[in-house]
């Protein structure tokens, strides 16, 4: 501690004799000092008194500093008081500037997205070409309204609801087809003498030896279901004969194909056609119906359908 005449802090310790001079002899004094063993009981006696003098001059020391602190402490708090009180009043004029300074470069912010976004316009509106139903009623300041990347995102889902309705129309039109070929044929197979028969859950032409099931029947070519109608026709109900046709295989491979006098050949009975009719009318499917008039006039005539169906399998 260095004694400075103007320091309040040291002129107040030195007031109470707490001076650089006094903590000096302290040391010199004190210091040197030694207890020489446990025998030594002068020495100790001598220790025991520095230490408490050194102990009164340290209280002494920390009483001045603090009723010292304690002053400093109550300025500064008013201090503290005083700049929360200003920094306040003058904060209030600060941000009621600061807002309108804000507004200003919103707004100058706001036009220069406008005019970027404005000259976005027309390709955003080319992207909508073709797509307009998915994406809803949008006028040019909603177009606008947009970022690149909300926008990119409202593209991507309606067109991705634009391929999924054309994939839902792609399979009903093909399940439309695939049910025309099906009826079609099954009547041409018929006329040549086939029987259907259900054989573990799958629909089976028959006539004599030869067998083909409804699935290949479907996908045959034109020219190849010629070729399996004209088998059809041929195949003797009281004679077959052992060979390969196309679409001709046993039921496992342990089955052989067996003669007259093997197997002998049954008539479908009336009851099983009338039960193959109504599973044949059972699997109409909705034909694509657009105008509510007609899908009313489809709902009833499937209402009377249920009740022929019921009748044919009673």
């Amino acid at each position: 501690m260095k004694e400075e005449q103007n320091n309040p802090i040291t002129t107040e310790l030195a007031k109470q004799n707490v001076t650089d001079a006094v903590i000096a002899k302290l040391k010199k004094d004190f210091l040197p000092l030694k207890i020489k063993g446990v025998e030594d009981r002068e020495g100790y006696k001598a220790v025991k008194a520095a230490r408490l003098q050194c102990r009164d001059v340290r209280v002494l020391a920390e009483k001045v500093c603090k009723k010292g602190r304690e002053e400093a402490i109550k300025t500064q708090k008013e201090w503290l008081a005083k700049e929360k009180e200003v920094v306040a009043q003058i904060s209030e004029v600060e941000s009621y500037l600061k807002k309108q300074e804000d507004d200003i470069d919103a707004q100058v912010e706001a036009r220069k997205i406008r005019a970027e976004r404005l000259l976005k316009l027309p390709g955003r509106k080319e992207q909508m070409i073709g797509i307009e139903k998915y994406l809803g009623e949008l006028s040019d300041e909603d177009i606008m309204r947009f970022d690149d990347a909300k926008w990119n995102e409202i593209i991507l889902i309606a067109k991705n609801k634009k391929i999924i309705e054309f994939e839902e129309k792609e399979r009903i039109q093909k399940n439309q087809e695939r049910q025309e070929i099906l009826a079609n044929r099954t009547n041409l197979l018929m006329l040549a003498g086939a029987k259907i028969k259900v054989i573990n859950g799958v629909r089976t032409f028959e006539k004599g030896i030869h067998r083909v099931e409804e699935d290949r029947i479907i996908e045959l070519q034109p020219e190849a279901f010629e070729c399996e109608k004209e088998i059809f026709e041929k195949e003797a109900k009281s004679a077959p004969y052992p060979g390969s046709t196309i679409g001709q295989y046993p039921k496992t491979p342990s089955e052989s194909y067996k003669t007259p006098v093997q197997e002998e050949v049954k008539e479908t009975s009336d009851e099983e056609k009338l039960w193959n009719y109504a599973n044949a009318l059972e699997k109409v499917v909705w034909p694509g119906l657009k105008s509510k008039e007609a899908a009313e006039t489809f709902e009833k005539a499937q209402s009377k359908l249920k009740e022929v169906l019921t009748i044919l399998r009673s």
